[in-house]
């Protein structure tokens, strides 16, 4: 790799900088703890029944057969980190959830940043395109995002990938230590975030590749993968390796599947007809770009819009396909010259699985989203070689701190307006910023919860404020389907007690009552009453 001029001690100045800016964003939302996203919420939601004596990753909600009764279902939707690491905090350090979520973003960036500068530097780069790498992803908006919303899974894989990647390129040989630490690094991955299969797959292809290259030593610089496997004694190498870390893949795959998937609905088993699209095959082609510069983040979504749509699906397709030739055209040049064979094969193989896999997710409709977060880690690999290459050049280096400070700009103003609205926002029984909620909204769902204990049922539009209700039983709505209005679908028979319905002005029928209340047959004669310009309050007794 090409050496800097500049003095070696300036990554110092950069990663002093970079760790005291983290903590001083940590200290603010301690003061103001941040809000959370519906996925967690359903995860608060378990903890909350666990809590309660429930079994392990149980939702327990009212029975759609007979609300007196209960339903129990387990929730393989997500990986059970995203509520079980800061319930560990909570529990270990006697604070709010709220300051548990603020504990948790704090330990998972410092620690996800640190394992990120030693990856960096294990595949070759000096300390300086180390250092500023780790900088230019703190000030990302993505990275600032999570100070605003804890999104449980992203932010507690960031923590985990850099240290598992530098593990992965630790070993020398295949030995019972790499077959251990592949098996091990697939649990803990899947705790913390259920996608972590796919990279774990793209890992262990990394540790396959690059201690088989080793052995043979057919790859020096200047040949390629392609000669190296017309070398006779270097194909039964490559099988022997493959074969050994293939079965600890087998093994975790199968175990996650059989313990904890099988158990419940997941994104794995509901998919459709094939759908060819041209976003099916650019959005993973053009990850290194929408994810390493946070694009997908700064117009609200390319494809996946919840919030309305902000970009013609036209001009999306434009930007990805513009943004596929961009990374195609990294590809290669890191391919022309030539980085450390480390950071060659990881990227490539991160970036291949990836979109081998998000292609076929695609492909047959799973319902994942279209969203730049699944492809994290392959914009986190892009961005040290992205700066090696800019700091070839005196313009490139120009081209690197404008855009950087662009970036910067747009992250903090952020920050800035987004920790205002959280200053101000509602807050419940978790101490964490409802910023959809008003606060005299929270109250009167509080005060209901806690004057009749085990004595009614709440029908909330989104799992965030049924995680706050303590006492009683919750019918969390997804989000997706109360936004849509179509409340057709959803029949609750039977009674049990008092029975509390929250209902959005936005989804308040022009003329009459909203739909919803059609779906509680058992239920007649509600009372309402406006709790707030955006919020009306359904009430029945049985």
């Amino acid at each position: 790799m090409a050496s800097f001029t500049k003095a070696d001690r300036q990554h110092r100045i950069i990663l002093l900088l970079v760790y005291l800016y983290v903590l001083i964003l940590a200290m603010m939302i301690i003061a103001v703890p941040p809000g959370f996203d519906p996925d967690s919420g359903w995860g608060f939601m378990v903890m909350h029944n666990m809590e309660q004596g429930a079994a392990f990753n149980r939702l327990i909600s009212p029975d759609p057969a007979n609300i007196a009764a209960n339903q129990t279902v387990f929730l393989a939707w997500w990986s059970p980190g995203q509520y079980l690491v800061p319930y560990f905090l909570k529990i270990l350090f006697r604070v709010t959830s709220g300051h548990a979520i603020s504990l948790t973003i704090a330990g998972s960036y410092l620690s996800g940043l640190a394992g990120f500068y030693l990856l960096f530097r294990k595949f070759g780069f000096n300390k300086l395109v180390a250092a500023l790498s780790i900088g230019f992803v703190a000030t990302q908006l993505f990275f600032i995002q999570q100070f605003v919303y804890y999104n449980g899974g992203e932010l507690l894989i960031f923590a985990f990938l850099g240290w598992f990647l530098y593990g992965c390129f630790s070993f020398e040989r295949v030995t019972w230590k790499t077959v251990l630490f592949i098996f091990f690094a697939g649990l803990i991955g899947f705790f913390l975030k259920s996608s972590a299969l796919w990279m774990l797959a793209a890992g262990a292809g990394c540790i396959w590749l690059n201690i088989s290259v080793s052995e043979t030593g057919h790859l020096p610089a200047g040949a390629n993968l392609r000669s190296a496997f017309l070398l006779k004694k270097t194909v039964p190498v490559f099988l022997r390796n493959g074969a050994l870390v293939f079965f600890p893949l087998v093994a975790v795959y199968m175990v996650i599947s059989f313990f904890y998937l099988s158990k419940g609905g997941n994104p794995s088993n509901i998919s459709g007809p094939f759908r060819f699209a041209p976003e099916v095959f650019l959005f993973p082609l053009a990850s290194p770009f929408t994810s390493a510069f946070s694009i997908d983040e700064l117009f609200d979504g390319l494809i996946y819009q919840p919030d309305g749509q902000t970009l013609s699906h036209h001009l999306a397709m434009v930007i990805l396909f513009v943004l596929t030739l961009l990374s195609l055209l990294y590809a290669w040049l890191l391919m022309k010259f030539r980085p450390a064979r480390n950071y060659l094969v990881a990227f490539l193989s991160f970036f291949m699985v990836g979109c081998l896999f998000f292609g076929w997710m695609f492909l047959k409709q799973f319902p994942i989203s279209y969203e730049a977060r699944h492809f994290r880690i392959i914009g986190l690999l892009a961005i040290p070689g992205f700066i090696q290459l800019l700091y070839r050049r005196t313009f490139g280096k120009v081209i690197f701190f404008v855009g950087w400070a662009v970036f910067t700009y747009v992250g903090f103003a952020y920050f800035i307006r987004e920790f205002a609205d959280n200053r101000n926002a509602a807050r419940g029984s978790l101490g964490l910023s409802q910023q959809n909620y008003d606060t005299a909204t929270m109250k009167e769902i509080l005060r209901l919860d806690n004057r009749y204990p085990n004595k009614a049922v709440f029908v909330v539009m989104s799992p965030e404020i049924g995680a706050e209700i303590t006492h009683n039983r919750v019918i969390a709505i997804d989000p997706e389907m109360a936004s849509s209005g179509d409340f057709s679908k959803i029949t609750y028979k039977g009674r049990s007690g008092r029975l509390f319905i929250l209902v959005p002005g936005a989804l308040m029928a022009k003329n009459g009552d909203p739909p919803i209340l059609k779906s509680f047959a058992g239920y007649h004669h509600f009372a309402s009453k406006q709790l707030s310009p955006d919020f009306y309050l359904y009430s029945a007794e049985d």
